[in-house]
């Protein structure tokens, strides 16, 4: 991903990835590729949410396309200690704790399972 000063550009750099993830993995020897643009770290944004959310993008997309986690997305930093909810309400909790993505689980985060989905 690009460097990236804001959260409004991680979420395009993001958008952009995900993006070129989905276009390769419709190409043979697409986990190659994909592996390939994993495999660097991104810098650390200060954000500790920011910083697990990439790594488990990461990892997500490992899985997804059954290559090896980069040791980036697994190292301690990129996960938080306490548990992040993307939606902030009370009765929305059940449901992220319920579809949350095995990665983002792992990594406290709990979100939509359709949080990477692209259009």
């Amino acid at each position: 991903m690009r460097d990236a000063e804001t959260a409004e550009e991680i979420g395009c750099n993001l958008a952009d990835f995900l993006d070129q993830v989905n276009w390769l993995a419709q190409r043979p020897a697409a986990a190659v590729r994909v592996a390939a643009s994993l495999r660097t770290e991104p810098p650390r944004t200060g954000d500790a949410v920011q910083d697990a959310y990439l790594a488990a993008v990461a990892a997500h997309v490992a899985h997804r396309l059954r290559i090896r986690v980069p040791t980036w997305a697994e190292k301690k930093c990129r996960r938080l200690e306490h548990p992040w909810f993307a939606l902030p309400d009370a009765w929305a909790r059940a449901t992220l704790l319920r579809d949350s993505p095995a990665a983002f689980r792992e990594r406290n985060l709990f979100t939509t399972e359709d949080a990477l989905h692209r259009a």
